[in-house]
């Protein structure tokens, strides 16, 4: 079966309105491995699909209130860190 692509983002991260946001990327060599799609966007609000190598899969919605980042896998900070971390451990419905 077919699944639509926003409906295996199933972890989702919240950052406040001017809150940083960096995701650790050291599995993969170059941006221009990510393949990213603007779905919407204007001043105030933004929808984008990003491709990641390995199966990863984020959309983000950003709006005057902040930022949704919706993945295929949970992301983590660590206590002390300044960037996100993809936890593989946990199953990613693309696999399924």
């Amino acid at each position: 079966m077919t699944r639509h692509i926003l409906t295996i983002c199933s972890y989702e991260t919240r950052v406040d309105l001017g809150a940083y946001f960096h995701l650790k990327t050291d599995w993969f060599k170059s941006d221009e491995e990510i393949t990213s799609i603007i779905i919407d966007q204007d001043n105030v609000f933004s929808k984008i699909l990003s491709i990641y190598p390995k199966n990863f899969v984020m959309y983000l919605e950003q709006d005057q209130n902040g930022s949704i980042y919706r993945s295929n896998y949970p992301l983590i900070l660590h206590e002390g860190q300044d960037y996100y971390e993809v936890d593989w451990d946990k199953k990613s419905l693309l696999a399924q």
